[in-house]
């Protein structure tokens, strides 16, 4: 690890200390190591980083690692040791105030008995000797040589038999003459103590100037009750008092240095890319075998709490790897190996994992309401209507037309070919149609097939708009985008309005950008909509042929095929070929010359289908 710019101060020292033991009192709360995150988690601090602890805990005595895991060192002392000795070791470790119970918890772990055997019985025997520790109101205990030792009424002797150094208290002397030592709130007044000195100091001292005010009215156990007690000033391992002041410049330094951790980069020698490629061929093996059960376990309670999570969270929370490590690619590709052969999880594309049984249901299925109804219009002879039509056999340029994404959906879209995977877009235009505004839906038909992440069928991405941010599915086997309603919105046209999807830096996150514009050929007036919804009832007994001579008198001035298509669909879900088909089959519909636009001819409907057609009729429709 790189050395860090942080200058080894004397704050930086107290920031170590403050972290150390906000460590330590979590890890009482644990009787088996644990993870960083999880101490993190204990703490409360979200500032702070795996890394951060693992970088301070790893150079304290007071802390050993197991398998990846933290805990305490204390817990492994010898069992051949007299218990008194283990027991003031346990209480110098943890440098502060414990309970029955914690300590009766150590005592356990490290001799592996019966925690109530240590608390109804050893315990309360051993820490009734006031020469050795002292106990609050509130049932804590800790060591008597935290505080002042006050049996002598001599200064000197005060002085020698606490081993305080002179020099000190003369430093000390202005500051803690402003101080009022018989104030009814002293916890504030030893805050501005501490302010002034701006540094922390020992209890000792602190006691020491305390008892030279009051004399034989001072109690030891009562001042540091009284001090424990207020939220301005907090007690560390090393004896001595800190302010909420200094707290705020440990928790700055240790911010500090956790990003710094983060932006750290290793060093690497001019034939770095063969080294690392080294390093890769001979950590792999051990990798892949190093990610247990349990580990897989952290993994799920990882991804359950927040119903997804990314791989690099993963790998910091677990492993306290990061992307700038030089082992993290392959460490990132022995846990997904891991978590594919795990059926508990399931990879939603990039570099995010859902629990397998947390996938919402909907963005598997294809609605009801997208089906394309499979009628059954035969004459009374049993000859069958609506015939689709072989491409040889379509009008004008209505072959090529099919191909128009703007008439292709689910269910009625071409194949998927390579040559459709490029070029590389960096955004996408998409024409919104009623039936999937109602919906929430969009169909992949119209946009290409590398534009989302590729790998799984299912891949789950964010989708931003302004300060919004909402997460989408994309499923490559329905042909659908799910969840998209959270941007339609009740002003949007029925049919035809445009919106682009953009790409962003990152591979999952993508821009929506809605400026109310619509796309002509599918736009309908939103009174003509109404009047295709109320037809819908009457069409299911209609064919094709009929329907569409019924929406052909609303556009005397010709209609292009994309839109007559558009208000087909608007009354029922209908295959691009048929309609094309019925258009180039029927004398009633036709064509003027170099004009893109069809006409309806009233008088030709009951000449019907033409004979000439009936070759180019698809066998298999």
């Amino acid at each position: 690890m790189a050395k860090t710019a942080i200058e080894d101060t004397v704050v930086e020292q107290g920031a170590m200390r403050y972290l150390e033991d906000q460590a330590y009192a979590a890890l009482l709360g644990y009787k088996e190591p644990v993870r960083s995150a999880e101490i993190i988690g204990a703490i409360g601090k979200e500032d702070y980083s795996a890394k951060l602890v693992r970088h301070i805990l790893s150079a304290s005595p007071r802390f050993t690692q197991i398998d990846r895991r933290w805990d305490l060192e204390v817990r492994y002392e010898d069992k051949a040791k007299p218990m008194e000795r283990v027991l003031r070791e346990i209480f110098t470790q943890f440098g502060s105030p414990m309970t029955v119970q914690q300590v009766a918890n150590e005592l356990a772990s490290i001799y592996e008995r019966p925690t109530d055997y240590y608390e109804t019985i050893i315990i309360p025997r051993m820490l009734v000797d006031e020469s050795k520790f002292f106990h609050t109101s509130e049932g804590l205990y800790g060591l008597r040589v935290w505080l002042l030792d006050v049996e002598s009424d001599r200064e000197d002797d005060i002085i020698f038999d606490n081993d305080l150094d002179e020099e000190e208290i003369s430093s000390l002397e202005s500051s803690a003459a402003k101080v009022d030592w018989t104030a009814e709130d002293l916890g504030a007044s030893v805050n501005k103590f501490l302010d002034s000195v701006k540094r922390p100091v020992s209890s000792k001292l602190v006691g020491f100037f305390q008892w030279r005010a009051v004399g034989d009215a001072f109690d030891p156990v009562a001042s540091f009750e009284e001090f424990s007690k207020t939220t301005r000033l907090v007690w560390l391992s090393d004896g001595k008092w800190a302010n909420k002041h200094m707290v705020e410049a440990y928790n700055k330094v240790l911010t500090t240095l956790a990003d710094h951790l983060a932006e750290e980069v290793i060093e690497e020698a001019p034939q770095a890319v063969v080294e690392k490629a080294e390093v890769a061929e001979e950590v792999a093996p051990t990798l892949s075998l190093n990610i247990s059960e349990r580990d897989l376990d952290e993994v799920v309670q990882i991804v359950s709490a927040k119903g997804e999570a990314k791989l690099p969270l993963i790998l910091e929370t677990i492993f306290e790897l990061s992307p700038r490590d030089a082992i993290y690619p392959v460490a990132a590709e022995g846990l997904s190996d891991a978590m594919r052969a795990d059926s508990r999880f399931t990879w939603v594309g990039a570099e995010r994992w859902r629990m397998a049984n947390l996938i919402p249901p909907h963005v598997t299925q294809i609605p009801a309401e997208l089906a394309i109804p499979k009628l059954m219009f035969e004459t009374p002879e049993g000859e069958k209507l609506d015939n689709e039509l072989e491409d040889v056999g379509l009008e004008g340029i209505l072959a090529k037309e099919l191909h128009n994404p703007l008439v292709q959906d689910v269910g009625d879209q071409d194949p998927i070919t390579e040559q459709d995977e490029l070029p590389a877009v960096e955004s996408v235009r998409c024409v919104l149609t009623q039936h999937h505004k109602k919906l929430g839906t969009f169909p992949l038909c119209q946009i290409p097939k590398t534009f989302f992440p590729i790998g799984p069928h299912l891949v789950e991405v964010t989708l931003k708009e302004g300060g919004k941010s909402r997460e989408i599915w994309v499923n490559r086997d329905t042909g659908l985008i799910y969840d998209m309603g959270k941007f339609y919105s009740e002003d949007m046209p029925e049919s035809g309005t445009i919106f682009e999807i953009l790409k962003t830096e990152k591979s999952d996150e993508f821009q929506y950008v809605y400026e109310g514009k619509t796309e002509p050929l599918v736009a309908v007036p939103s009174g003509r909509v109404e009047e295709l919804t109320e037809m819908r009832k009457e069409a299911k007994n209609l064919t094709t042929f009929e329907l569409m001579s019924r929406l052909m008198p609303y556009h005397r001035k010709g209609v292009q095929f994309v839109t007559l298509f558009t208000e087909v669909n608007l009354v029922r879900r209908t295959t691009r070929r048929l309609v094309a088909s019925v258009l180039s089959a029927y004398y009633a519909f036709y064509q003027r010359p170099k004009s893109a636009l069809w006409f309806f001819d009233e008088k030709k409907v009951d000449q019907g289908f033409k004979k000439a057609k009936r070759k180019y009729i698809r066998k298999e429709q």
